[in-house]
Formats: C-alpha cells, structure tokens, sequence
C-alpha cells in the first residue's frame, strides 16, 4: 500500500493560484528561467482513464500530486498521458514504484512536445526560456473542480498567467535546465 504523506495541515490550501502567484512575487520569492530538456513518453490516452500524478517529500515519503481523468477536448481528441522518461527513453519510476505520469490536453501537448524520429511515443519539448516561483512552503491547491499538492521546494510555471501549473523540485531538476 502507498504511504503518502498526505497530512494536508502541513498544507498551505490555495483557491485562486493567480492571486497566490502574485502574493508571493510581491513578497519577493526566487524568479528564476529555465529550459524544459527533458523528454516524455507519450500516447493519447482514454477518455475516463484516471491517472494519478506522484513525488516525493523532502523526506522521501509519497505525495499523490493529482488525480485526474482524460477527457475530450471540443474536437473530440482525447487528453495525452505522459511518462518522464530517462536518458535511454525508459520510463521514470520512482522509489515506491510509482511511474511519473500526468495528463496534458491535446492542444497543449502538440504546442509544447514534437515526436523523436525513429523513436515510437517518445516526444521532446519544444518552445524557450520559461519563468518560474519558488515555493517555499508545501501548497495544497483546490481550483477548477481539480485539487494539487506541492511540497516545499518546488515551483510554479509563470511564464503564462492563463497556463500556470506547479511543478515539484525533484521533478523541476529533472526536467528543466536553470538559465
């Protein structure tokens, strides 16, 4: 069985991100730019397919990030499901056995990832420099009918207002290159 560390009192518990991004930006929170060099797995997913997100606290425990559902968009192509892969194209578990897995809308995954010639389901980013807020405590967000967790350490994605999303530090150091 999982362990989690889902003690969710250690958790600052966000509604709007907007407004908690320029919280911390007006209280002088580390800015820094990066570049996303990783690649990912990736497959369109099912529609109803559930896939839970997971990293790990500062301690090693568990942290179920997010669990959410793959959907349609108004085309009616289905939500992809991305796995962080590693250097040889394999994918990424963690110390509980747990792949890194998210979901990503259709047409953000085809603006965001190209496919690798040769190299089925495996994609790499595309686009520049992107801006990022450090966190410097654990968040539990609760936007959009959709709940998040973020321990201490990792960062929010600032680059678009409309598009923020957070990002665990182990899974930041593994996928972005500090500019």
């Amino acid at each position: 069985s999982d362990v989690c560390s889902s003690d969710l009192s250690a958790y600052k518990k966000i509604t709007d991100l907007k407004v908690y991004v320029q919280e911390l930006l007006n209280s002088g929170a580390p800015v820094c730019t990066a570049e996303k060099t990783a690649r990912i797995l990736a497959c369109p997913g099912v529609p109803g397919e559930q896939v839970i997100s997971w990293s790990v606290d500062a301690g090693g425990a568990a942290v179920k990030e997010k669990e959410a559902v793959v959907s349609t968009d108004a085309s009616g192509h289905p939500d992809w499901i991305a796995t962080k892969a590693d250097a040889s194209g394999s994918p990424v578990a963690d110390c509980h056995a747990h792949l890194n897995q998210w979901i990503i809308g259709d047409s953000t995954f085809r603006r965001k990832y190209t496919a690798i010639p040769g190299q089925p389901d495996l994609y790499k980013p595309m686009g520049g420099p992107q801006r990022f807020v450090f966190l410097s405590e654990a968040i539990h967000i609760v936007q959009w009918g959709e709940e998040w967790n973020v321990d201490a350490g990792g960062y929010i994605n600032i680059t678009d207002p409309e598009d923020l999303y957070v990002i665990s530090g182990r899974d930041f150091s593994d996928t972005y290159r500090v500019v």
